[in-house]
């Protein structure tokens, strides 16, 4: 009788639960993360919205209106992983866009575009980028693939991802994927499992690399064909919506802007070229064209993949970088960047409507946040409040006389220092020829730092490591952000609105990377069976999303999770 009953309640769970409104488990997860989607932005921008965009997951969605990230370095990699595994980046390892590995390992034996087999140095006191592989070279339309430089995968990713834990539980059946225009962005979001998409340029398409597989399906290679990305050539980027709909419409032409050639700062010149220009993927890159082909790419995978199709979950992360393209060129406050987002709005509306019939949105959990948010541009913050914002030179440290003095006793001439996002590391080989002690070269660096205007306060590595920095919101943001193996020696925080000046003259404007509010508040959305639409205000984090998507899919969590259950998402 007793296991009659039990087979009874096994029977009925499924129906008691879509009763309530949830098809359990839900068909497929799409996990959107919207790059450099500043918080405040959606109500700032938000007239002219459509119904079926972000007023969607604002009427029948959870809303988390304070949420944010805690962990010092908002770039981009950083946030997309600490979304996908609920975990601080001293524990996924992802802990900026490009860092020193003290603990890579031999250089790998891998095969060139020749076929043949060379050796590639890699080597600890050289820059490596987040998801830089040399033995997964990134995989052509035309079967070759890129130099060994160019690979990418997921291998310095040290805990498990969303839809790593999918597959795990579920088996092969689960059909995991991501894609972006990013490379950093699309595996931090995917992860090991499934099949990581991105951009290339050079290509013209979405790729991927060997890590991931050996041969394109049937269906990116019919997108592909389709070559999408040229039929903007001769078109142009105009408003949306009328000019009376937009806050900056009187503010189209701002001197701070970042004014590149051939696609000015006025939008009557926003005029994509033919696609030999050498700037045209570029100009595609910084215009809503960037998440309408991601989209138009996440469709056909939908549909190429069959995903939500079958009874085992699915998982796609759709990373849209427009936002963050367009605000590193024209700042968040700018013409550009309110007609982008009203852009954007409408694209989601139809990617709603597209996932509603083709998998139907009462079987699908949808979740949006953003991987980090934006300073204003400081020519914006300085004209509109009188402030004395500025960028900051890090060239002009080594010129401070107290350096300048240390390095003529030892009569080095070389930089004893460099800075790379968001560490400065001591360049050990001129010290140490000179005979030059590196830690009084450490210690007066820093102290010259924190004499110097807009340098907010310096943490040395070793009291990091050792836990010696104060339990402030300071402090704690660099602690979570800390790998000792990718580590540089001083951590500076910049004063509020500041950011590194960036030699390279196609820079952007505007800046992200920082604890302050600015960078670290993002919008979160939940909608999805079962989820009851409510707007939240208290403060929430975004190592919270992954283990809460786990929870709602009754899968275990990825291994480095360190957040709480949303209750508001799971009816508790």
């Amino acid at each position: 009788m007793r296991v009659l009953l039990l087979l009874f309640g096994l029977l009925l769970m499924p129906s008691l639960l879509s009763a309530q409104g949830r098809d359990f488990p839900p068909k497929l997860i799409v996990q959107i993360t919207v790059d450099q989607l500043r918080a405040d932005l959606l109500d700032r921008f938000s007239t002219d919205f459509t119904e079926g965009g972000f007023q969607l997951l604002m009427s029948q969605g959870v809303w988390y209106r304070d949420a944010e990230h805690r962990h010092s370095n908002t770039e981009t990699v950083v946030g997309h992983t600490t979304l996908s595994t609920g975990a601080d980046p001293a524990v996924h390892g992802l802990v900026a866009n490009n860092y020193r590995d003290s603990q890579l390992p031999q250089a790998p034996v891998v095969q060139n575009t020749s076929g043949n087999q060379e050796v590639v140095l890699d080597v600890s006191d050289a820059l490596h980028f987040a998801t830089q592989d040399p033995a997964a070279p990134v995989l052509f339309p035309d079967g070759s693939f890129s130099a060994p430089k160019d690979g990418r995968s997921p291998k310095d990713l040290l805990v498990t991802t969303i839809g790593d834990e999918l597959r795990l539980s579920r088996g092969a059946a689960a059909k995991i994927f991501g894609v972006s225009m990013k490379d950093r962005a699309a595996i931090g979001a995917t992860g090991h499992a499934g099949t990581a998409f991105w951009y290339s340029t050079s290509q013209s398409t979405f790729v991927s690399s060997l890590f991931y597989l050996d041969a394109y399906p049937q269906w990116v290679q019919d997108w592909t064909a389709q070559q999408l990305p040229a039929t903007y050539s001769g078109g142009a980027w105009t408003r949306l919506r009328p000019e009376q709909s937009y806050s900056f419409a009187a503010y189209d032409d701002q001197p701070w802007e970042k004014n590149y050639t051939g696609w000015g700062i006025i939008f009557a010149d926003h005029l994509y070229p033919a696609t030999a220009d050498p700037l045209y993927q570029a100009f595609l890159q910084t215009s809503p064209a960037a998440d309408e082909l991601t989209l138009s790419f996440a469709k056909a995978l939908i549909a190429g993949a069959s995903l939500g199709t079958d009874a085992v979950t699915d998982y796609l992360a759709i990373s849209l970088n427009s936002v963050d393209y367009v605000g590193h060129t024209f700042g968040p406050s700018s013409l550009e960047a309110e007609d982008n987002l009203k852009r954007l709005d409408a694209q989601l509306a139809e990617l709603f409507d597209y996932l509603d019939a083709v998998v139907g949105l009462d079987r699908t959990l949808v979740v949006l946040s953003a991987d980090h948010g934006a300073t204003e541009v400081p020519g914006y913050l300085n004209a509109r409040l009188r402030t004395n914002v500025q960028l900051f030179d890090y060239s002009k440290v080594e010129q401070m006389p107290a350096i300048r003095r240390f390095k003529r006793k030892h009569g080095i001439t070389e930089a004893i220092s460099s800075y790379t996002s968001p560490w400065i590391y001591m360049q050990q080989e001129p010290l140490r020829a000179a005979g030059a002690d590196v830690a009084q070269a450490r210690h007066l660096i820093a102290k010259t730092l924190r004499a110097m205007p807009g340098v907010a306060v310096v943490f040395h590595k070793g009291k990091i490591a050792s836990g010696a920095v104060p339990d402030t919101h300071f402090g704690r943001a660099v602690t979570a952000n800390f790998l000792a193996s990718r580590a540089g020696d001083l951590y500076p925080l910049l004063s509020p609105g500041w950011f590194m000046l960036d030699p390279d003259p196609l820079a952007g404007a505007s800046q992200h990377g920082s604890p302050y509010a600015y960078a670290r508040h993002v919008p979160l959305f939940f909608m999805g069976p079962g989820i009851a639409a409510q707007t939240v205000y208290r403060k929430v984090q975004t190592v919270d999303v992954a283990p809460t998507i786990a929870s709602y899919a009754r899968t275990r969590m990825p291994s480095g999770t360190t957040g709480q259950l949303l209750p508001e998402v799971l009816g508790r």
